[in-house]
């Protein structure tokens, strides 16, 4: 009997568990320089390997039959179990290539080269004069929006490290609730009518400070002001940090008083008062006046707008059409303009109904700037909305990944997990949020959602219990029917009624601010008919949470199996 070790020695089998696999790691090696270099799209990198497993299979049989010295017969066996082999890994590949989404292209970015994760602080303001806000977190936004762009860092988004307790504001602080290797903090103070601006880089992990700058500031040129601040920066940054990577897409004016009224507006557009959205679109609004081509004003003019949309939903129309003129030109001036394809996304997805337009706009932000948070949380949620489930939450963490504890960000990661039946983490990424923003209304309210699906009715409604009383009153017409939907799903009768004949003595027939909140109130007290009289009406009239009728999770079977509502749907042509 012939030995086998002595077999596969005489048939050179170990050429395929040996020069095989070295030749095989180089030509992946090769696949993975070009998607980073060329960004190719990574699925290339799985389909090598799928093409080489069937090479590798094909190699052992060859070797098997044709190892020995001398000739050997190529048999008709052997070239159809070739042809199986090589059909099969053709097969498997194609297969692969059709059904794994086409998201991983916006990740590569973000996961490439970027192990330094720095956070920008807001800056100390020393001077005496209360109205430099707008330097002391103007300037570090603009530096977060420069640095993203100009290196391989992951810089954290102002709805981070701007909500830092000032205890926090330190490299233990950074390093531990933010994970952040690098710390930029600065401070503004005022010397012989002069502004001093100090600034500093910072080793989050020994506190021992790589840069420092101190900048005279009495021109009043901000613009002038950044770009010596970054280029002094990038000059000592560690030779591990890639600098240059993409050019800035122009969204500073050359013009500083235009400037300087664009970061004004940027301050008060964080606010949460509808005056406070107004006195920041009057500066934006004189920003263009007197640089009549400054794209990122028009941005934030559209961006503000569509908040106003969302949650004061009178005129409507009016709302979208100065956001869709405002991008529109936003784009004329600056077609690189990440920000403005985000903004442009939330308008077709919110105002338009366009889901493929939303798509490719988010799709189009993401691959211009793969560090803003904004775009990949709004994207995640059009992901969700449309069923997508398992991309919108690669998409949410992402967001997290940039802003880790941002309301925006955590409230996304809880909202998707939530649509997508993941109860349990859509509650803990809720309490989490609330942990760290104990007044947030709609915190509670969410919340209370995933912990009424995991039956938790008394949590529930001490979560609904708790955001009335945040309230402190009558609320908007979505929030009401939201804890009218809590506690009518829990059975809670004589609470639903006393919530429902309050809501109804602000909402009226004639007097309704959003029609999907009507409808909601009326389908958690039974009234299936009048409800779906709602629900077209938000159709009709383009209510920018009509895509919510797509939400399954909101629904009773009854609801879903029901002709008219299917049809209602069907109008919609939710992807």
């Amino acid at each position: 009997m012939k030995n086998p070790l002595l077999n596969i020695k005489k048939r050179q089998i170990w050429k395929s568990f040996v020069a095989y696999p070295a030749a095989a790691f180089v030509i992946l090696q090769a696949v993975d320089f070009f998607i980073t270099k060329y960004d190719l799209n990574p699925k290339s990198l799985t389909l090598s390997l799928i093409l080489l497993i069937g090479g590798f299979i094909i190699s052992v049989l060859w070797n098997w039959n044709h190892g020995e010295k001398g000739a050997q017969d190529f048999s008709i066996k052997e070239r159809v179990t070739y042809g199986i082999i090589i059909a099969v890994t053709l097969l498997s590949g194609a297969y692969f290539w059709a059904k794994t989404p086409d998201i991983d292209y916006t990740l590569t970015a973000i996961n490439r080269d970027a192990s330094n994760k720095l956070a920008i602080l807001p800056f100390e303001n020393n001077a005496p004069d209360s109205s430099l806000t707008y330097l002391t977190e103007g300037i570090p936004e603009n530096l977060i929006n420069r640095l993203s762009k100009t290196t391989n860092l992951q810089v954290l988004s102002r709805n981070s490290t701007f909500i830092l307790e000032p205890s926090e504001r330190n490299a233990p602080g950074v390093k531990q609730k933010l994970g952040a290797d690098l710390l930029l903090t600065g401070r503004i103070e005022k010397l012989n009518d002069q502004l001093v601006i100090s600034c500093e880089l910072i080793n989050a992990e020994d506190g021992i400070q790589i840069w420092g700058d101190k900048i005279f500031y009495d021109n009043n040129d901000v613009i002038e002001l950044e770009q010596y601040m970054v280029s002094s920066l990038l000059n000592s940054l560690p030779g591990s940090v890639k600098t240059n990577l993409q050019t800035s897409d122009n969204e500073a004016s050359a013009y500083p008083e235009a400037q300087s009224h664009f970061m004004k507006g940027r301050v008060l557009s964080y606010g949460s008062t509808a005056d406070e959205s107004e006195k920041a679109l009057e500066h934006f609004r004189k920003a263009i006046e007197i640089d009549p081509n400054f794209a990122a004003a028009y941005v934030a003019i559209a961006n503000e707008k569509i908040i106003q949309a969302i949650f004061s939903t009178a005129q409507r129309d009016e709302i979208f059409n100065e956001a869709r003129l405002a991008v529109q030109t936003a784009l004329a001036f600056n077609p690189n303009s990440a920000e403005a394809y985000y903004v442009d996304g939330a308008i077709r997805f919110y105002g338009n109904f366009d889901w493929d337009g939303a798509e490719a706009s988010y799709k189009k932000s993401i691959e211009l700037n793969p560090y803003n948070a904004n775009a990949f949380i709004r994207y995640s949620a059009f992901l969700a909305a449309m069923k997508k489930y398992e991309e919108s939450i690669v998409m949410a963490k992402k967001a997290i990944a940039l802003d880790p504890i941002s309301i925006s960000s955590l409230h996304n990661l809880g909202w998707v997990q939530l649509i997508a039946g993941n109860f349990k983490e859509s509650e803990d990424a809720f309490s989490e949020a609330l942990s760290l923003h104990p007044n947030w209304i709609w915190g509670y309210v969410k919340r209370g959602y995933a912990r009424l699906y995991q039956n938790k009715c008394d949590q529930a409604q001490t979560d609904a219990s708790k955001a009335k009383e945040l309230l402190s009153g009558w609320g908007s017409e979505l929030i009401e029917s939201a804890l009218i939907y809590i506690y009518g799903n829990c059975n809670n009768n004589s609470k639903t009624a006393e919530l429902t004949k309050q809501f109804f003595e602000h909402v009226n027939e004639n007097n309704y601010e959003d029609p999907f909140a009507v409808f909601s109130v009326y389908n958690t007290n039974g009234e299936v008919e009048t409800a779906l009289d709602w629900a077209e009406r938000c159709i009709e009239e383009k209510e920018t949470g009509t895509y919510l009728l797509n939400i399954d999770v909101f629904y009773t079977d009854d609801l879903l199996k029901n002709p008219r509502f299917i049809e209602l749907r069907k109008k919609m042509k939710f992807k």
